[in-house]
């Protein structure tokens, strides 16, 4: 098959030039291992059970891409999947109808899809050889932190014991070979992580109470903190830098301006203003170009100049939560004491630090629309000014020539 088609070599490259590209710190369990490990199973099932070669080949490029998405999402990774490989395919020019099959075989491997074919089955049944696997448990303790990684309220100890042993001891493989040739030492890890569950439950009675109340503290900390969460925080942070970086831009496109225009009035001022006498008709188009550059740069000084507020809150305003302490517009005419207070205030309650959070982005946003506004002004006066002023120098060295 390889020497007659290699879509699967041109698979295999594109698939781990994508793992190798992405950031896949976080991904300690679905990552390029993990895919290879069930192409590989796939193609060891698949084999066993006789399969045709252009089966085999579409089974084994779902299980290339079966992952992909987790990339991109860890939630809704099997449609992010199947729109990478659909892209890659259609380009590879692959038929339709087999990128069909293959969508199928991505999107059965999601937990509540049943499989309904054969190829969906052994997609499974590989997708989950590694419950049978003698090293299952590094395998589980890679998916732990993964999932805590990405879900900051995935369980732990006990709970994570108990749930896998559900898990394990529901779930069925579907293929004759998979049953014949995983299940038994699937059924082995289940008596191995309740052996674990056995010995954490053993612990003595002190332990288990220092644990209990660990535990206790950390969910008391995840479910009660008033910290922001971590996909709060990202949020912020995003759009802070964003705005930060915008106005950097804005600022340093009104500079350009207000440079080029500078230079231009010098040049227009030093070389034409002397000639005057000599060549009136230039009179007109250079007083018309300096009106140009002064109007550009008034636009580009408004873009920048910045607004001074009073620096100054009351006591009053961070009990009604009024005050924004974020910006320092707002405080930096205040008592370093009276500052401390607030912001202790402001810590103590999450929703007023998310309140004053959005009222700083909002504050950043205002700012910078009154900024792009300016600045798109300043550039249409000197785009549609220069060229009006070319063509008035033109037509007066016309006339003068006449």
């Amino acid at each position: 098959m390889s020497e007659e088609n290699q879509i699967l070599k041109k698979v295999d490259d594109y698939v781990f030039k994508l793992f190798k590209t992405a950031n896949t710190d976080q991904l300690l369990y679905h990552n390029y291992k993990h895919t290879y490990d069930v192409v590989e199973a796939c193609k060891e099932i698949g084999e066993g059970l006789d399969l045709g070669s252009d089966e085999l080949e579409i089974l084994l490029i779902a299980a290339w891409f079966h992952d992909v998405g987790y990339l991109e999402s860890y939630e809704d990774h099997e449609e992010l999947g199947i729109s990478k490989a659909t892209e890659f395919l259609l380009k590879e020019k692959y038929p339709e109808e087999k990128i069909a099959t293959i969508s199928t075989c991505i999107m059965v491997t999601k937990m509540e899809v049943q499989p309904t074919s054969l190829l969906q089955e052994i997609i499974c049944d590989a997708d989950m050889k590694g419950l049978s696997s003698s090293n299952y448990s590094d395998r589980s303790k890679l998916l732990r932190e993964e999932c805590l990684l990405f879900n900051g309220d995935c369980m732990v100890g006990p709970e994570w014991l108990e749930r896998e042993i559900a898990f394990l001891s529901s779930h069925n493989y579907y293929t004759k070979y998979a049953l014949l040739n995983y299940n038994e030492n699937k059924l082995k890890n289940i008596l191995k992580r309740k052996t674990d569950l056995t010995k954490k439950s053993n612990k003595s009675s002190e332990q288990d109470k220092k644990n209990q109340i660990k535990e206790q503290e950390l969910n008391f900390k995840i479910q009660k903190s008033e910290i922001p969460e971590k996909g709060i925080e990202t949020m912020f942070r995003t759009a802070l830098k964003n705005h930060m970086e915008l106005s950097a831009i804005a600022d340093n496109k009104a500079n350009i301006m207000l440079s080029i225009n500078a230079l231009i009035l010098s040049i227009v001022i030093s070389s034409l203003f002397s000639k005057f006498d000599k060549h009136p008709e230039l009179m007109i188009p250079s007083v018309f170009m300096l009106i140009v550059c002064l109007a550009t740069i008034v636009m580009a000084t408004l873009s920048t100049k910045p607004k001074v507020t009073a620096g100054k809150f009351s006591t009053d305003d961070v009990k009604n939560r009024k005050a924004n302490l974020l910006f320092f517009g707002n405080f930096h005419n205040m008592d370093l004491n009276d500052y401390e207070w607030g912001m202790k205030e402001i810590m103590k309650d999450k929703e007023y630090l998310y309140s004053s959070l959005i009222r700083d982005l909002h504050s950043l946003g205002v700012v910078l629309a009154k900024k792009y506004t300016y600045l798109r002004l300043c550039y249409t006066i000197f785009m549609y000014g220069m060229i009006v002023s070319v063509i008035m120098f033109g037509v007066s060295m016309l006339i003068s020539k006449l």
